[in-house]
């Protein structure tokens, strides 16, 4: 089942724990990838240093204000990002989606910039809904699969918020690692 727009109308920190063991599915001409989301950022409003809400108003600080569940793609450096809008219209919040673990294919994607290029995530999916095209959209997982979930401060950012706003699935081998 997929997750609709409830589900991202929360606090990004809540959605950025809870989007960890679902799937994230690519479709692709007429193959479904599918990957578990095994790590996630929460980014806030302006007074969060490290949000690109905090530099002031932007393409990516505009999106971030829009309804929950919008898809925002956006670059650092010659990569792709890819996080979900989160929490109340008008307001910046979203998640960035660090890492997934591939579930019907193989590919490097333990880092934003290879999960966004091993599924062909660019531009084009920016400012849509994650089901808009049925080409890019999160659903719950079908396995009940127990796990630890670790925090820990957000990685590559100069400023940080004192909470720990980085969270993944700890033991799995596509995590991020820095």
């Amino acid at each position: 089942m997929k997750l609709g727009k409830d589900f991202f109308a929360r606090d990004a920190d809540i959605v950025a724990r809870e989007l960890l063991g679902k799937v994230l599915c690519r479709k692709i001409d007429n193959n479904v990838l599918k990957a578990k989301i095994v790590e996630t950022e929460a980014y806030f409003d302006e007074k969060d240093p490290a949000s690109r809400a905090s530099k002031g108003e932007n393409k990516v600080s505009k999106m971030m204000k829009q309804e929950p569940g919008k898809i925002l793609v956006y670059n650092v450096h010659k990569y792709k990002m890819l996080n979900f809008v989160s929490g109340k219209k008008g307001v910046a919040s979203a998640v960035l989606i660090r890492a997934v673990e591939p579930l019907n294919f193989e590919a490097k994607t333990s880092g934003p910039g290879l999960l966004t290029s091993a599924l062909k995530i660019n531009d084009e999916f920016h400012g849509k809904f994650q089901d808009e095209k049925n080409l890019l959209w999160v659903e719950e997982s079908a396995d009940n699969e127990e796990f630890e979930i670790v925090k820990s401060f957000r990685i590559g950012v100069t400023k940080d918020l004192p909470e720990k706003l980085r969270f993944y699935i700890k033991g799995n081998k596509f995590v991020s690692r820095w």
